[in-house]
């Protein structure tokens, strides 16, 4: 168990930073302000240097570790932990101190010039052609996310609509279309008794590993009149066709079924 958080946060760590070098230039500027300075500068240090080793402690520790990926904020979001380091705090400080620690104005400026240099170039650039784009709604959902949330309301009405899907697309839906009622929130949150667990375990399972007249059971027991399950590959879409429940549509391999049994 120990082991695979162990690997869970390395595996985190490394996917955060990815291919950029800051986190190269992060350490360097941590390990300056390991040196001891001048007096007035020792609180400040310690500070940085404090606060991070906490956070990294914090986020690598099996335990707790576990605890916060488990139990409060997820896995899938388990890198959020990261943001708590200072990051930027420590290299602008750090490029700071090394800068000004040479009263030659002209030594300042190239050691100014050079951090810069460094930070511009191991950085990456965000402002290139496909990484923004104009959303066509306000809650800035994807068109997979949408189109499922408007296929169940045209199909419903105004009966009530309780719906089923897998985690990756069960929050973005509740944030698109609050009136779409589901049997739990994130992560099976205030799951509405046992049932809706299991179901909950099964929808988030790989697919060949899913039992689909299992699914439609359990969703037709959860009261759910709208199931959403993810498919890669066809063979399967006929079998949740069971218990009540038929075929609706589909979008992208997301297959949508209604409870339609009298």
């Amino acid at each position: 168990m120990m082991e695979e958080v162990w690997n869970m946060s390395l595996e985190t760590w490394l996917a955060y930073w990815g291919d950029g070098w800051h986190i190269f230039l992060f350490l360097f500027c941590l390990l300056y302000l390991l040196i001891p300075g001048k007096k007035r500068e020792k609180g400040d240090r310690r500070i940085f240097v404090g606060y991070t080793l906490v956070t990294l402690v914090i986020f690598f520790l099996p335990y707790t570790a576990n605890v916060i990926a488990n139990y409060c904020i997820g896995r899938t979001v388990y890198w959020r932990v990261l943001w708590l380091l200072p990051t930027t705090s420590v290299i602008a400080y750090a490029c700071t101190k090394l800068c000004t620690s040479w009263k030659n104005a002209g030594f300042q400026m190239v050691f100014t010039a050079l951090f810069l240099g460094i930070i511009v170039f191991t950085g990456t650039q965000v402002y290139v052609e496909g990484n923004y784009h104009v959303p066509d709604n306000q809650e800035k959902v994807s068109y997979e996310i949408k189109a499922i949330a408007e296929l169940v309301r045209e199909d419903a009405g105004d009966k009530k609509k309780k719906l089923v899907a897998p985690d990756s697309i069960a929050t973005y839906i509740r944030i698109y279309a609050p009136d779409i009622r589901m049997p739990y929130g994130r992560s099976s949150r205030g799951a509405s008794g046992e049932i809706a667990k299991q179901l909950h375990i099964l929808l988030n399972q790989p697919q060949e590993q899913v039992e689909p007249a299992q699914v439609t059971d359990l969703a037709s027991q959860a009261r759910c009149n709208y199931l959403v399950v993810w498919m890669d590959e066809k063979g399967q879409e006929q079998e949740y066709e069971s218990n009540g429940y038929s075929l609706l549509g589909m979008v992208d391999k997301y297959y949508i079924y209604k409870y339609s049994k009298s």
